[in-house]
């Protein structure tokens, strides 16, 4: 695993939560000092879009038991910047896009939905 997986889960604030057989839920707040935010932007510290993937697989990675390969993301769209120290959820629901396995992710912050997008796993 490398050392940006596990910066992201050291950043989980509670456990994985199950709302029903496709669906979970995880809580994380990343620190000034989490190094994903390094260089993005100095000064202005802003949560890359790829982390915020990086944490979806990391969650359904927990579901699943096993690791996964990402084929592509879509449909993202990255409407509110996530910033130190902010809680944020991630939720991700498992089905299958265009007959392949994924799930849909929405990442919220107190603000509001900050995040959607599709990513779809390689079987």
């Amino acid at each position: 695993m490398n050392k940006l997986k596990k910066a992201i889960i050291s950043s989980a604030v509670d456990e994985i939560k199950s709302i029903n057989q496709d669906t979970v839920i995880k809580h994380f707040c990343f620190t000034s000092d989490f190094s994903g935010f390094a260089g993005h932007f100095p000064g202005h510290p802003v949560l890359p879009a790829f982390v915020q993937i990086l944490t979806a697989l990391v969650l359904m990675e927990e579901k699943k038991g096993y690791p996964l390969k990402p084929a592509s993301v879509q449909n993202a769209r990255f409407r509110i910047p996530i910033g130190p120290d902010q809680n944020i959820e991630v939720l991700c629901i498992e089905h299958l896009i265009k007959e392949k396995p994924g799930c849909e992710t929405k990442i919220g912050v107190k603000e509001g939905l900050a995040a959607s997008f599709q990513i779809i796993f390689y079987k």
